[in-house]
């Protein structure tokens, strides 16, 4: 089978252009990448602005603290009641700046007039921030621009006798909390690059993992890829059933759902069991078993389907791994319709041939007797003949409604003669007409006598083959038994028989393994069956039965 896809003009100029652009795989890593970056951006000025908080906060607490504790200080209630506040505090208050890690330490009255302040210059000028909360009694602590620059501050009221007689403020630049950060930078820093050095290993881990399913295809080439497969799946005239590496069916196209009676798949069909799907017993089997299967019949309803099944593996992969299997079904019914409607002829033709020669022997014998004058005896001989032909011929024919089956019993008897085995013939009288047809009934019957007729002449003498055909009206079934006089079938082939290609004819016999197989396929189709009743040392028993025809009312 050939498939040939074809592209337009503009796809075959769209697939020029994308020549230079990424794959897939390679999109998939970039934008992985860039989304690392975008995150680990992300985070590091999340974690610099907690630092950053830490920071303040820290200043914060510093700041209150050394102002709460300099608004309770007695030498500093005492010194802003003096007369000249500013000759009494401003060397404590130098003091303090230096030793506690704050850039400034103010105190004013209450008005926010200044009696101390690093810069000597603005010590009686008005203190920038907020005092109204500390002149109510209460402490406070806000980033302010004052003289000094931004800077983290609490302000606290000096209390004595319940009233606020001052107000403390200390305090440290912007400048001094940004560098308090700098040893934080590396570990800032540190953990930016590693997020970065993460996402990328995994997004590259994630693209290799990308090529190996759509390798340098770009997502034009794979939406392309699969319409063209999509369009190839539903336009074969095989039944394609793909599953995967746990057996379950993952697709199948339009011709296997009608070959297998399933509904059409819709495209975003789940995967489903074979038990799910309710497929044929020996189709399930098979597509569970995963093996490589080449050219086996397999009955599906009334239709004989040719399957072949291949492990799916991917390019490059280690040996023995699998991704599932693809099977392919073909329709059988009508060349085997065709082919035993050939073997029913052949097989007719021959008991013909074997009764014309056997006519044929007997007429040189009655010519030969007349050319001797033997009148008597050619006229006794020719009487017996016929006598015994009629009435073989009347019980067959009018025991049987098949004038078909009547001439082939009738050849097998001479050819069963020619061979030297004794061929017994037993038919119900007014043997009614069965579900096979014609060509049915012929093949069935004249399979399994040929075999017969085989095995007994192989045998051990006397050769004799038995073949009756009964009706079992309360069963509805005709029963066709074929017994043989041969040495019997090996018990190790009695589970193979049926199987097509199988025989235990010698090799190169012509028609080898097929004959049991179309007794079987036939009758399946009609709702029959046939197995081997019994073999042994002293011949072979085989058993079909069938249904009835079925009447119709009208």
């Amino acid at each position: 089978m050939v498939i040939l896809v074809t592209a337009t003009d503009g796809e075959v100029s769209g697939m020029a252009r994308l020549e230079g652009r990424w794959s897939i795989a390679s999109r998939v890593f970039a934008a992985q990448l860039v989304a690392v970056i975008l995150l680990s951006g992300c985070l590091t000025l999340a974690l610099w602005f907690v630092s950053r908080q830490s920071a303040d906060d820290t200043a914060a607490r510093l700041s209150l603290g050394i102002s709460a504790t300099l608004a309770r200080d007695p030498y500093v209630i005492a010194g802003v009641q003096k007369a000249d506040p500013t000759a009494e505090l401003e060397p404590y208050a130098l003091a303090i700046v230096k030793t506690a890690g704050v850039d400034f330490v103010t105190i004013m009255d209450t008005s926010g007039i200044r009696y101390t302040h690093p810069d000597r210059t603005q010590i009686g000028g008005r203190f920038l921030g907020t005092i109204n909360r500390a002149l109510q009694g209460q402490s406070l602590t806000e980033t302010y621009t004052g003289t000094l620059g931004p800077s983290v501050r609490a302000v606290v009221p000096v209390m004595q006798g319940g009233r606020v007689i001052a107000i403390v403020a200390a305090g440290v630049t912007v400048d001094r909390v940004l560098a308090s950060l700098a040893p934080r930078i590396p570990l800032v820093v540190g953990a930016a690059v590693l997020l970065v050095a993460l996402g990328t290993a995994g997004a590259f881990l994630a693209r290799r993992s990308l090529s190996r399913v759509t390798g340098s295809l770009r997502p034009t080439e794979l939406a392309r890829m699969i319409g063209y497969y999509e369009s190839m799946l539903h336009s074969v005239r095989e039944g394609l059933i793909l599953t995967d590496d746990r057996g379950r069916v993952v697709l199948y196209n339009d011709e296997a759902a009608d070959l297998l009676g399933l509904a059409p798949a819709a495209s975003d069909q789940p995967p489903s069991t074979v038990a799910e799907l309710g497929l044929p017993p020996s189709i399930s089997a098979l597509i569970e078993s995963r093996a490589r299967i080449v050219e086996e019949s397999h009955l599906a309803g009334d239709r004989v389907l040719l399957v072949n099944q291949e492990p799916a593996k991917p390019t490059g992969a280690r040996s023995g791994t699998s991704l599932g299997s693809l099977t392919t079904l073909r329709d059988l019914t009508e060349v085997q319709r065709l082919s035993g409607e050939l073997e029913s002829v052949r097989t007719l033709s021959d008991a013909l041939r074997s009764q014309t020669h056997e006519y044929a022997n007997r007429l040189h014998t009655v010519v030969s007797l007349l050319e001797l004058g033997r009148t008597r005896e050619a006229i006794e001989l020719i009487a017996q003949e016929t006598e015994t032909s009629q009435s073989l011929a009347d019980d067959l024919v009018g025991a049987s409604s098949e004038p078909a089956l009547a001439a082939l019993l009738l050849g097998k008897v001479a050819q069963a003669g020619e061979r030297g085995v004794e061929l017994r013939l037993g038919v119900d009288d007014e043997l009614e007409a069965s579900a096979l047809s014609a060509s049915d009934l012929v093949s069935v019957v004249g399979n399994l006598v040929d075999n017969a007729l085989d095995a007994a002449a192989g045998g051990a003498s006397p050769a004799r083959v038995s073949v009756r055909l009964t009706i079992d009206r309360a069963a509805g079934v005709i029963e066709l038994t074929v017994t043989d006089s041969g040495g019997g079938i090996d018990p190790d082939h009695l589970h193979h028989i049926f199987d097509r290609g199988f025989s235990t004819k010698p090799p190169g016999s012509s028609g080898r393994g097929f004959g049991l197989a179309v007794v079987r396929d036939t009758l399946a189709r009609r709702g029959g069956v046939v197995d081997v009743a019994s073999s042994g040392v002293k011949g072979t028993r085989f058993v079909a039965h069938w249904p009835l025809a079925t009447v119709d009312p009208t």
